[in-house]
């Protein structure tokens, strides 16, 4: 039989029972719509998360006390271990501080936001050289005390009424005046957030000489494998251990794009449940088929027809239900992604995108092809193998 005869007879098997192929490709349109849309917004926040961490620049190195993201860590850094980085030669400027978070209170509402404290004038020049802008207002400098920077979104979506410049803002029994309010960043962790002064927060906090974030600022032309060496070197005297990790702007987003990664791939390996259930379904559909065809086997068989042409036939028919099931999945898959994506911006959450490529589509559709014809090639084969004569008699 002629390829195109193969592909007419298998269409026309598809048709002339409609219900059941639609409801075969259930199973498969489910799976496929629910892994198109994670992976395009799991591979859509990593792409962000990438460019924010690459807005660091190249000059900066992150210097976290843990070694593996997901351990916490045993211990923190120490004013012994800020200036064993200092005495580094090539070492321009170090920012250290804590960021953890708390309740905040403002016109009678209490929110949980992040917080950050660190000196103001290093704050001023590394989070103004890595993209963050003050929208309004200015950064806080060295003189200010019972004062605060803000984010985008303490400032104008948090609360049921917004925060503006000279408002003041209770912060452990404590009231902060806002002297500026930060662009919008586009992830809730870095707009729901609000900084302070490191001579007020380690009072009101209690965590005096201790630190859980330190970036370091490389002189230009300096060289970052060997500074970083260094300050590994360094610190694992001072901290007493190696349980810190020294990160580039690339390292830094590897790490998490790597974090983000295996939990985009495990979240779409549960949903893939549902391709299993779909291809039982199409290998069930084939069998079905057989059975209640075996005597059109049977006469295309006396006709010529050799068991590679039958074998063939079934094999492209739970093919082509795979591949249908595949293209309404990843259209659904798309149009939901796109909506999250939408809801998303409008709530203020720019880090999550819907990520569409040629290569997820082409991709899923092989693989919702291949996937049918899988799981239909049992069932085809046994139907071939039948003996024309007995198809004919109706054993």
């Amino acid at each position: 039989m002629k390829p195109l005869d193969i592909i007419s007879f298998a269409f026309n098997n598809i048709k002339q029972k409609k219900t059941q192929s639609m409801l075969t490709m259930m199973g498969i349109v489910i799976g496929i719509f629910a892994i198109v849309s994670l992976v395009s917004i799991g591979y859509g926040v990593e792409e962000y998360m990438h460019g924010e961490m690459m807005k660091m620049g190249g000059n900066k190195l992150t210097i976290l006390p843990i070694k593996q993201f997901g351990i916490p860590p045993t211990h923190f850094f120490t004013d012994k271990d800020i200036k064993a980085i200092h005495n580094i030669r090539g070492v321009d400027s170090v920012v250290y501080g804590w960021y953890g978070g708390t309740d905040i209170e403002y016109n009678n509402e209490k929110k949980y936001v992040g917080y950050f404290y660190g000196a103001p004038n290093n704050i001023k020049k590394v989070y103004s050289e890595t993209g963050y802008n003050i929208e309004e207002g200015r950064w806080l400098s060295n003189s200010d005390t019972y004062k605060c920077n803000i984010g985008y979104g303490v400032a104008h979506s948090l609360f049921n009424k917004n925060v503006k410049i000279g408002d003041r803002i209770i912060v452990k029994d404590k009231k902060f005046k806002v002297v500026g309010i930060m662009g919008q960043v586009g992830n809730q962790q870095d707009d729901n957030i609000i900084m302070i002064p490191i001579s007020v927060g380690e009072n009101i906090f209690d965590k005096k000489n201790e630190y859980n974030f330190i970036t370091v600022v490389v002189k230009d032309g300096a060289d970052m494998a060997k500074i970083s060496n260094e300050i590994s070197n360094k610190l694992e005297k001072s901290f007493g251990d190696t349980e810190f990790s020294v990160l580039s702007a690339e390292q830094l987003a590897e790490t998490i794009g790597g974090v983000l990664s295996v939990l985009t791939l495990f979240i779409s390996g549960v949903a893939g449940i549902s391709l299993l259930v779909g291809a039982v379904g199409i290998s069930n559909t084939t069998h079905m088929s057989i059975l209640q065809r075996k005597k059109d086997i049977g006469i295309l068989k006396s006709l010529g027809a050799e068991t590679t042409d039958i074998l063939a036939i079934f094999i492209v028919e739970s093919g082509f239900l795979g591949l249908f099931g595949g293209i309404v999945g990843i259209i659904f898959g798309i149009i939901a992604a796109k909506i999250i994506e939408n809801i998303a911006h409008a709530s203020g959450y720019l880090m999550v995108n819907a990520w569409i490529s040629w290569e997820l589509i082409v991709g899923v559709l092989i693989f919702s092809f291949m996937m049918g014809v899988i799981s239909g090639y049992l069932p085809a084969r046994s139907g071939a193998k039948l003996n024309p004569i007995d198809t004919l008699r109706g054993e």
